[in-house]
């Protein structure tokens, strides 16, 4: 026992405390509130650097995390200081934060060369690998170095040496962590320094250790799948592993083995696993591994007693069975087949369209008038694998927006401008995937007054919504102003060098400035922030949220209040609200999320105000919730729950949730079921 482990119990009881205590909450508030805002101003972030020369450790640690979560490398420098703090749990706070401070510097990748802030950063990290001895700081030092924006080789190498005396700590408590940072350094640098055999030697050691902690394993063979060093031994144990989730990830590395035979056989035996995770992973490979001798399996998963499964297989035919006789009459039969879930006829119909053209006519005349809106929409999809413009045609006045958008996308691919009309017309749709779509269809309009006119009144119409989450459709429009407009519109976009968005008001600037020849200085007016409650958050604590589905399936989240406040606030006070209830999931990716709570079941329809993100080392384990984002701090209340270990998504991605019952009722959601309600529930005695 060394001298340092009576502390490191007292320490590790004293994290387990909350980060937001009941005392000085007018504090806290005040911090999470510059949070919140992303220190707007220099009070705002002043509040947060007091923290740190705070004695109540949770307070610091609640500073670190904030700080690091503004994104900005000139802070780094403040940081410093606590990377040396007495208390292990500061230390890896601020390890974690000078490499989340450090991501502003993928922004402006060239600066990063020239500014001063870079290399004291570096140095920093590295010299603490040399000098900590605990095994938790440690482990955030791992994923601190593995996540930063590296400029070049040498820098790559350098990391490099200090992840492998960072290795040492795989067999330890950290292994969970030091992995993760090498997978992650794996994946970011793989394509220009590969790994070196001291660091690979003692992954592949804890990927093979049947003793370790799973999620440990997988992130240890997740490292060696990233730098294309899985051995067939590593692989062989996995495979054996009773981790269902380390058998899906070594089906990556069988499929990209050298012996086609050997891959053939392994593949055969993760496509009649007990796990329906294992058997999708595994069809997926053996659809591209075995080629036209694939189709015989896939056409036999078609009937998996698991939905999710069959429809993968469905969607595998239409790549692997072209021609195939068998294949067309399973597909045509399950596409007519009116008692079937509408998932699978929707799938079978696209399919079809690749296997069998010539037989596809019928059922997509069938489909193009089905009550279920889905169902038509895959009808516009298979339409354009057929280049069926008639039926397209007919989809164009459809009543729900989203059978639109895909018609619009299709006749841009098959007809281009003689559907211009259509264009300009979906532009006064209030959908704001549709308005993005037509306005992109409308790039090199051969009318570009008539093209420009309505994009002006669509920016106009949205605009006056002030609704953050138009964002996107915004820009897309501006960016064909540039193109279609001139300066005669100018006089009219002036006033969106005052919008409520900045990144809007930047780009209109620009826009004016190309046109005019001219300076134009963007003077932004945000809208006010949504008031939150530090009360509020500390009734939450200990509580779930139920998701209720029509089904009459349901399942239950914990709340990660200390991990995601902001987040966990919003969910909660919408769900309060009753926003949730009767959206869908209407994105279901097999072995990969599934993701809901769009008032346009699409990704571009959320709730109108922003949400911040809150990335820190939580990993987006199978089971973890996140919030979608279309760029940093861009969240729009359309929520995810990943079904497998998700690693690429970390520090990208809020994780705020996490699955504690019901996650059979997870896996077996498929897209366009319905939330009947979600409702705030305490845990069962």
């Amino acid at each position: 026992m060394t001298p340092g482990f009576p502390l490191g119990i007292f320490l590790t009881a004293a994290l387990a405390r909350p980060v937001f205590p009941q005392e000085r909450p007018a504090l806290h508030e005040e911090i999470l509130r510059a949070e919140d805002h992303r220190a707007r101003n220099a009070g705002e972030l002043q509040v947060l650097l007091t923290t740190l020369a705070s004695q109540d450790q949770r307070l610091v640690e609640r500073g670190l995390l904030a700080l690091g979560r503004l994104e900005r490398p000139e802070l780094a420098e403040r940081l410093f200081p606590l990377l040396n703090h007495l208390l292990p749990g500061v230390r890896a706070s601020a390890a974690q934060a000078v490499a989340q401070a450090a991501q502003g510097f993928r922004r402006n990748p060239v600066g990063r060369t020239r500014d001063p802030a870079w290399p004291a950063l570096l140095a920093q990290l590295g010299t603490r690998v040399n000098v900590e001895r605990d095994s938790r700081v440690r482990g955030m030092l791992a994923l601190s170095l593995g996540r930063l924006p590296y400029a070049t080789p040498q820098e790559m190498l350098q990391a490099q040496e200090w992840l492998i005396a960072l290795a040492g700590d795989l067999r330890g408590d950290a292994s969970t962590d030091v992995a993760r940072g090498i997978e992650t350094f794996a994946r970011l640098t793989r394509e220009r320094v590969p790994l070196a055999e001291p660091l690979l030697a003692p992954v592949r050691g804890l990927a093979r250790d049947e003793r370790a902690d799973p999620p440990a394993r997988r992130s240890a063979l997740g490292a060696l799948l990233a730098a294309k060093a899985a051995d067939s031994a590593t692989l062989n144990s996995a495979l054996r592993s009773a981790d269902p989730l380390l058998r899906r990830l070594a089906f990556a590395g069988v499929a990209g083995g050298s012996d086609p035979e050997a891959r053939a056989a392994l593949l055969l035996v993760g496509v009649t696993d007990a796990s329906a995770l294992v058997r999708a992973e595994a069809l997926r490979h053996w659809a591209r591994v075995t080629g036209e001798t694939a189709c015989v399996r896939l056409l036999e998963a078609t009937r998996d007693t698991v939905p999710m499964v069959g429809l993968l297989a469905l969607d595998l035919t239409g790549s692997s069975c072209a021609g195939n006789p068998q294949a067309s009459r399973i597909l045509l039969a399950v596409a007519w087949d009116s008692t079937a879930r509408w998932q699978r006829q929707a799938h079978a119909l696209v399919s079809l369209a690749r296997v069998a053209p010539a037989g596809t006519r019928e059922a997509l005349g069938a489909a193009r008038s089905a009550p279920v809106w889905q169902l038509r929409m895959y009808a516009a999809r298979a339409a354009l694998l057929l280049r069926d413009t008639t039926t397209l045609r007919r989809l164009a006045t459809d009543p729900t927006a989203n059978v639109r958008e895909a018609v619009l996308g299709a006749l841009r691919e098959l007809s281009g401008h003689s559907e211009d009309s259509l264009y300009r017309a979906a532009l006064r749709v209030s959908d704001y995937q549709l308005v993005l779509t037509a306005a992109n269809a409308l790039a090199g309009s051969p009318e570009p007054r008539k093209a420009a006119a309505a994009l002006l009144a669509a920016l106009e119409r949205i605009s006056r919504e002030r609704s953050e989450t138009s964002r996107d459709p915004r820009l897309a429009i501006l960016a064909r102003l540039a193109e279609l407009g001139g300066p005669d519109l100018a006089p009219r976009l002036r006033r969106y060098l005052e919008d409520f968005d900045p990144v809007v008001a930047d780009s209109a600037a620009a826009l004016l400035a190309s046109w005019t020849g001219r300076a134009a200085r963007a003077r932004p007016r945000p809208l006010v922030p949504v008031p939150l409650s530090l009360g509020e958050l500390a009734r939450l604590r200990g509580k779930r949220l139920r998701f209720s589905m029509a089904s009459g399936a349901s399942f239950d989240v914990a709340l990660l209040v200390d991990a995601a406040p902001l987040t966990v606030l919003r969910v909660v006070g919408l769900a309060a609200r009753g926003y949730y209830d009767g959206l869908t999931f209407h994105r279901v990716v097999p072995n990969f999320v599934i993701q809901g709570g769009s008032p346009g079941a699409n990704e571009y329809a959320g709730q109108p105000r922003f949400m911040r993100d809150e990335l820190g080392p939580l990993s987006h384990q199978r089971g973890t919730l996140g919030i979608s984002t279309r760029g940093r701090d861009t969240g729009d209340a359309q929520l995810f729950v990943n079904l497998v270990d998700n690693p690429r998504l970390d520090y990208d991605y809020t994780v705020w949730g996490r699955v504690i019952s019901g996650m059979e009722a997870v896996d077996g959601i498929l897209e366009g079921e319905v939330i009947r309600r979600v409702t705030l529930v305490a845990p069962s005695p």
